[in-house]
């Protein structure tokens, strides 16, 4: 049987050589956002305040469409994303927004040393002792802290785009494997904003206080993952998951 996988493995390899290796993420414009981001669906379960009407993913999951309605806008959320493991084990991801009325216009017009500056105080209102910047196209505020209120383990990132605040908050019970931060950071690299440039940046000497008054950090109770234990016998997303679980 094993030879006969490694068989099989070689010859798919030959394959990919010559073909195009298949892309199976879909692209989520997010309504009421400048932003766009990508997940694999084929891995995923993807909610948005988009797709949730009818959505027959939501009764697989035993979840009405009312609850997830009002987790979605009681949270400012626009994106409930859910990775679900067959021994009931979950990355869920909750991509927020909220407004700014002054200060930052885009965060990536400012140096890394500033924005370092910015994730120091998002993380000492955090409680987290991690944190960094993240740079792809976009700059972005990173964290990474166990929330002792929930109990979960989270790394989310911040970013501030046409004065919105932009949170992304992956959470998970336990610690994240190598696959999931590589599987995250593929997600967060896929975010394309549709950047106003011209709206000008206006300095204030606390510039940085009204978008940490405004970031969403924390666990998202209530969510999909709230329902967690009730979903561990339900069928999963798919037959053989490519992340394991840690």
């Amino acid at each position: 049987m094993k030879r006969s996988i490694c068989i099989l493995a070689i010859i798919a390899t030959v394959f990919m050589v010559f073909l195009p290796v298949s892309v199976y993420a879909e692209t989520y414009s997010l309504g009421g956002t400048d932003m766009s981001i990508d997940v694999d669906d084929s891995l995923w379960y993807v909610f948005t305040r988009d797709n949730i009407k009818d959505n027959s993913e939501l009764k697989e999951l035993g979840i009405s469409y009312n609850s997830m309605y009002d987790i979605l806008y009681t949270n400012e959320a626009y994106m409930d994303a859910l990775l679900l493991y067959e021994d009931g084990g979950f990355v869920e991801l909750f991509v927020r927004k909220k407004p700014l009325e002054k200060g930052i216009v885009n965060l990536s017009n400012y140096e890394d040393a500033e924005v370092l500056d910015l994730a120091k105080a998002i993380a000492k209102k955090q409680g987290a002792e991690t944190y960094s910047v993240y740079e792809n196209q976009y700059k972005f505020a990173k964290l990474e802290y166990f929330d002792s209120n929930y109990g979960y383990y989270l790394c989310e990132f911040y970013t501030v785009v046409n004065k919105e605040n932009y949170t992304l908050t992956f959470q998970k019970p336990s610690t994240y494997t190598d696959a999931e931060y590589e599987e995250m950071t593929k997600i967060v690299d896929s975010i394309r904003f549709d950047v106003d440039t011209t709206l000008k940046e206006e300095k204030h000497n606390s510039f940085w206080d009204n978008i940490i008054t405004k970031t969403i950090g924390g666990a998202v109770i209530g969510g999909v993952a709230g329902a967690i234990i009730a979903l561990v016998n339900k069928k999963k997303k798919k037959d053989q998951i490519n992340v394991e679980p840690s």
